[in-house]
């Protein structure tokens, strides 16, 4: 490697589900100072790292960019000294061109790691309770293509998973009768899989070839006498979908949940200027309150950025809100002053006030639409509190849109994610359960949705 280059790790994000990313991928995507993405590595995942995020989403006949041109942006941000992530849907030796860009990274003399990740035919087996292998059934699994049509391979195995059907399952069935395969062959197409609006089809290659009702990407079909074993009652569909806007509710984070993300909080931050510029002395006794992880997390940016040291602010306590926000701020190496167990505006000011804290300059990192009503209500006991701008408050208007037929509940965690939803979506079906963080939100979910929450 020549002086000066970077290292590249090639990464697999898994096959859908932000969670089934490995431990040393998360490790080294929060180190990464690029990431440069599939379309199949989903938002909200690439949203929990700082790096410059460069998206290079391809799929059938629509490229952001080509594969030539990835492996020259890989090569280019590498040769500037930084620590790239190319992270691939799925897992990138199982159809995922991890070997081009490796025998590209090779001739140009730059190092690089490989990190697999679980490929979409175990996230699809896992997710729909469809072994790949079982005693008696399958004892042995091959993976292929469903293109090109012509040339779909039919291999000797108990147990076929056909990628990239989403465009052709009719046809792939049709291909495979004609290869010798029986109609009654049992079959399931799962796409989707491992996401919160995963969907199975599931019967047999002549049902299949008849179908005509249209397949979403990503998808992939899994053929063999298994299919059926235990699909009917699979445990990821019993779980309660629901669409959390805004910062995490706990109450969620149970396991009992398939949670869908919805940030309201933008990957950028802006030039605050002296970010303690309202407070006439740093030497003076102060509090720093984290209303959410976000702002943990633009704060500290923050402080790197313009090269202040935490440390000269000696007499400053700090307090996280919330276990995540707490947890967000040890990750900085910050061992909290006092933390609250409340999560939202409402329910730290009356956790403030019973713990009897007045008279204090708090100073509440967060965005540029924060909550002023925390604010007001600080105030109100006798406290002087100051919003430091630290990073952006935006709609979501990246990535794919949400399905609201797979969504049992949203939970609004701000009046300004109420907005930003009522931007991109103008109703949300009655059937969905809806339940917001506090007062003003639930006031504002009526205002805009013309119902109460």
């Amino acid at each position: 490697m020549k002086s000066g280059d970077g290292y590249v790790y090639i990464i697999g994000a898994g096959p859908g589900d932000p969670e089934l990313l490995t431990v040393k991928a998360e490790r080294v995507l929060h180190e990464a100072d690029v990431i440069l993405y599939d379309n199949l590595v989903s938002a909200e995942l690439v949203g929990q790292f700082d790096a410059l995020k460069i998206y290079t989403g391809k799929r059938k006949d629509k490229h952001h960019f080509e594969q030539d041109a990835i492996n020259e942006e890989i090569v280019f941000h590498a040769r500037q000294g930084r620590k790239v992530a190319r992270l691939k849907g799925g897992d990138p030796y199982v159809f995922g061109r991890g070997g081009e860009e490796i025998a590209f990274l090779r001739k140009h003399g730059v190092e690089y790691e490989i990190i697999p990740g679980i490929t979409a035919a175990q996230g699809a087996s896992a997710y729909s309770e469809i072994p790949l292998t079982i005693r008696h059934i399958s004892s042995s699994v091959a993976f292929c293509t469903g293109h090109p049509l012509d040339k779909i391979h039919v291999p000797d195995a108990d147990t076929i998973v056909y990628y990239m059907v989403a465009s052709s399952a009719s046809e792939v069935a049709k291909a495979l009768i004609k290869k010798g395969k029986e109609e009654q062959t049992k079959v399931a197409i799962v796409q989707n899989a491992t996401r919160y609006n995963q969907k199975i089809f599931a019967g047999t290659l002549g049902e299949l070839k008849n179908k005509d009702k249209k397949v979403v990407s990503p998808a992939l079909l899994v053929l063999g006498e298994n299919v059926t074993e235990f699909i009917e009652d699979y445990w990821f569909a019993k779980k309660k979908r629901v669409l959390i806007a805004g910062k995490s509710s706990e109450k969620y984070e149970t396991g009992e949940y398939v949670i869908v993300r919805y940030p309201c909080i933008d990957s950028g931050q802006i030039d605050a200027g002296n970010i303690f510029k309202k407070v006439d002395d740093s030497t003076a006794e102060m509090m720093l309150l984290f209303v959410d992880k976000y702002a943990v997390r633009y704060f500290f940016n923050y402080l790197f950025e313009n090269s202040i040291d935490i440390r000269d602010f000696p007499n400053t306590a700090f307090c996280p809100a919330g276990r995540s926000t707490t947890s967000e701020l040890l990750k900085h190496g910050v061992l909290p002053d006092l933390c609250l167990d409340a999560c939202t505006p409402e329910k730290i000011i009356t956790e403030m006030a019973e713990l009897g804290i007045t008279g204090e300059t708090i100073l509440i990192p967060g965005s540029d639409s924060a909550d002023k009503n925390l604010v007001n209500e600080l105030t109100a006991l006798k406290n002087n509190a100051v919003l430091l701008d630290v990073s952006v408050q935006s709609s979501f208007g990246q990535g794919e849109r949400i399905d609201l037929d797979c969504i049992d509940e949203i939970c609004f965690s701000s009046p300004s994610c109420v907005r930003s939803f009522k931007e991109h979506y103008a109703a949300i079906p009655d059937r969905i359960t809806v339940t917001a963080a506090d007062a003003q939100t639930e006031a504002e979910y009526k205002v805009l949705f013309g119902s109460q929450a």
